[in-house]
């Protein structure tokens, strides 16, 4: 029988960058603590010893932060999807800053301006589109959020980061379910039909999108459990059903919309964008709008310039400058973010934005030959593909606006960047998602 781990007493010296106390023992061997502030004295156990540092978790707080608040979600310690509601939340601010600024140091960029994190007023509710996990419980169907790192779902009483109405329809989703009699899918025993549902708001109009994703084609209740959800939450505009083994963005399954429109309108600024099931769209209209405002404050476009919107999704930043510019060009892809990414152009009068589908490095390869002034960059969580970089290098685009929302993979891209002839001018962050780990930011560079 293995020794079981003693209690220790450490103090929190500094962070980890996604969010862990750090601290250590006293014979310098280094510990990560969960939910652990800065300044803190705790009592900890271990739960995971590796060669040079272990995890652990806390068993009592002996000196508390004056910036540790109560987290207002039942959930908080189970789920996982809130790390930093533990944390003031000015602290929370400095703290992503702060990762910034200590990951830019790391990789040798030194002197770059990291300005404040331009944050919420109210940092709850924000988030227009969530997916729910569904699963066969002892009293009816469960629906939530999956622990960190596990399939274990957590059954959502609450949650203080969806739009309140969002809630409501998932409460109304099991209720429903459960008077039909319709159950959650099982892939082990491929008995059931739900496996996840994509609920968006529109931040314009109020108006919810519902997908539901199926284990197999055999919702047979589907228009009474259309004719109930509607009946008690009007604001459902459209309900559509897939049967899919890939729930992520990227699915290419077939949908059928079994209620209302294909689409619900949402905006950025005065511009409209008409938004699918699967299309890419920032996660918090009020702070995308900010983020935008910034991105064009660095463009200083005159109208003559000719942009560049890689990453495009349905078009959103490239429209969004499209006015100021003489030319936009937009890359993806994603085939059906292309096609919205027209439709969006057409619905707001823009006649000067061209979208070509196709990999960004690839795409862009293609342009060598042109001039380009400026570039909008706003990858997925992996960051650009190195030959994509190469070619703005190659290319002498006077001007790269990087919005990122991973750091880690960011600064990489930045150092790519300094080391192929660009100044890093200016970083603004945005707190896009607030309570989490997760950074939003906006990145200047300009041609030395």
């Amino acid at each position: 029988m293995e020794d079981m781990e003693p209690n220790y007493i450490i103090e929190s010296f500094d962070l980890t960058h996604d969010g862990l106390g750090v601290g250590k023992l006293e014979d310098g061997y280094t510990v990560f603590v969960e939910g652990l502030l800065k300044g803190e004295r705790a009592e900890i156990v271990i739960t995971e010893r590796k060669k040079n540092y272990g995890f652990a978790k806390i068993v009592d707080i002996i000196e508390k932060s004056p910036f540790r608040v109560s987290p207002k979600c039942v959930h908080y310690d189970a789920c996982g999807g809130c790390g930093l509601m533990h944390m003031d939340y000015d602290v929370q601010m400095s703290f992503k800053k702060y990762r910034i600024e200590t990951s830019l140091k790391r990789a040798g960029l030194e002197n770059v301006i990291v300005n404040d994190m331009v944050g919420m007023v109210n940092p709850y509710h924000y988030r227009n589109k969530v997916e729910i996990k569904f699963r066969q419980g002892e009293k009816g169907i469960e629906a939530g959020f999956f622990r960190a790192k596990s399939h274990d779902l957590i059954n959502l009483q609450e949650c203080h980061i969806m739009p309140k109405r969002v809630f409501d329809l998932i409460t109304l989703i099991k209720n429903v379910c459960n008077e039909l009699n319709i159950c959650a899918y099982d892939e082990k025993t491929n008995i059931g039909t739900l496996k996840s549902a994509v609920i968006r708001e529109s931040g314009k109009t109020k108006e919810i999108a519902l997908l539901l994703q199926l284990g197999k084609d055999n919702f047979v209740s589907r228009d009474l459990f259309v004719s109930k959800v509607v009946a008690k939450i009007p604001e459902v505009a459209s309900i559509a059903v897939t049967v899919t083994k890939d729930e992520s963005t990227m699915s290419t399954d077939p949908i059928e919309v079994i209620f209302g429109t294909e689409t619900i309108l949402d905006s950025i600024g005065k511009l409209d964008f008409e938004i699918g099931y699967r299309s890419f769209f920032q996660t918090n209209n009020i702070q995308t709008e900010k983020l935008y405002q910034k991105a064009l404050e660095y463009a200083r476009l005159t109208g003559k310039e000719k942009i560049i919107d890689a990453y495009c999704g349905i078009g959103s930043i490239g429209l969004y400058a499209a006015h100021k510019a003489f030319k936009s060009f937009g890359i993806e892809v994603i085939k059906s973010a292309i096609t919205d990414a027209r439709k969006n152009a057409e619905r707001n009068n823009i006649k000067n934005a061209f979208f070509e589908v196709g990999d960004a490095e690839d795409v862009i390869n293609k342009w060598r030959k042109f001039r380009f002034d400026l570039v909008f960059v706003d990858p997925p969580r992996k960051g650009c593909d190195p030959k994509f970089l190469k070619s703005i290098i190659a290319m002498k685009i006077p001007t790269v606006i990087y919005i990122s929302c991973d750091p880690a993979t960011l600064i990489r891209d930045l150092r790519f960047l300094s080391d192929g002839g660009y100044n890093i001018k200016d970083i603004t962050p945005f707190d896009m998602f607030p309570q989490t780990i997760h950074v939003e930011t906006v990145t200047l560079l300009s041609l030395k």
